[in-house]
């Protein structure tokens, strides 16, 4: 495994950054977020972007990379935290100075459409990333921020697996790669290649066709995706849509169909996704999943030397 370039640990009376790299967000949702992350002794700098509109977008590529490369090279930021998901953040893969963010390791965090951005910064960096909250719903969660601020502290970290179901027993040991499923099945054709090799793939969605989820796991089996790993877990697929004639296919059925065979521990309704069990998820880190103890162990922090 590439040796990951880790950022600097996140503590109190730093200075976290926020910019919207996908659609745009209302001034009142951030300033209470802000307000909230304040409370809790971080000091936060809302870039001007955020509050941009270009259609359903938070303003124009060029306006989104600038701010997001602005608080990368800033010595003060001492994290990037997304300010909502939405549409359209894959667009930034092609303007983003990888080889600038890799002489300034810095935190990025977010989930959803910002999958495209955590995937991509490691990929080309082998900087660790946060799969997590964004910071607009940032204080609609409680027991989850503080687990995300211990994993950014360095701290020990661990994930409630009372409510996940086993398909497939086993043990797997690998990096942990994946997010939003929609977003990632665009990935592994154009990022550099190999990125989700030998992974602990982790995948969430939600507002999706069943039929569609079948397909995209039925793509990333034919890609190879699927046999390159050495365990997946599947979080919250929620508000999942059956329109039409009835499918018929239940999320668990497709999911069962598509991993037969592979010979690695799979598992479902793993506590990530968009609904309140959001535990936060450091991509390109070594973890270790066990199924019968039911736990999934980091086997390194994903910031600090």
């Amino acid at each position: 495994m590439d040796t990951l370039l880790k950022p600097a640990p996140l503590k109190k009376g730093d200075t976290i950054g926020v910019m919207a790299p996908s659609s745009y967000v209302e001034r009142k949702d951030i300033e209470k977020a802000k307000a909230y992350i304040e409370k809790k002794g971080y000091k936060v700098f809302v870039h001007p972007q955020t509050f941009e509109r270009h259609n359903q977008s938070a303003g124009t590529q060029l306006q989104k990379t600038l701010a997001l490369q602005g608080l990368w090279q800033r010595d003060d930021i001492k994290a990037i935290w997304t300010a909502t998901g939405g549409n359209r953040s894959m667009s930034l893969l092609d303007s983003i100075n990888f080889e600038a963010m890799k002489r300034k390791p810095k935190i990025l965090i977010g989930f959803s459409d910002v999958t495209t951005l955590l995937n991509g910064i490691y990929a080309h960096t082998h900087i660790p990333t946060f799969h997590g909250p964004v910071f607009k719903f940032a204080h609609d969660y409680g027991k989850q921020i503080d687990q995300l601020f211990d994993l950014l502290g360095g701290k020990k970290v661990a994930y409630p697996w009372a409510k996940t179901k086993v398909l497939v027993e086993g043990k797997a040991e690998g990096k942990l790669i994946g997010g939003n499923l929609s977003l990632f099945q665009y990935l592994p054709k154009t990022l550099p290649d190999g990125f989700y090799k030998d992974s602990i793939l982790f995948f969430e969605d939600c507002h999706e066709e069943i039929s569609r989820i079948d397909r995209t796991l039925l793509y990333l089996k034919r890609l190879g995706v699927l046999k390159e790993a050495k365990g997946i877990i599947f979080g919250q697929f929620s508000s999942m849509r059956d329109n039409g004639r009835p499918f018929g296919f239940t999320l668990e059925e497709i999911i069962r169909e598509h991993t037969e065979g592979l010979g690695i521990p799979v598992v479902m309704n793993a506590p990530f996704g968009h609904e309140k069990d959001l535990y936060s998820f450091p991509l390109g880190v070594k973890a270790s999943l066990d199924t019968k103890k039911k736990t999934l162990t980091l086997k390194e922090t994903a910031v600090g030397k």
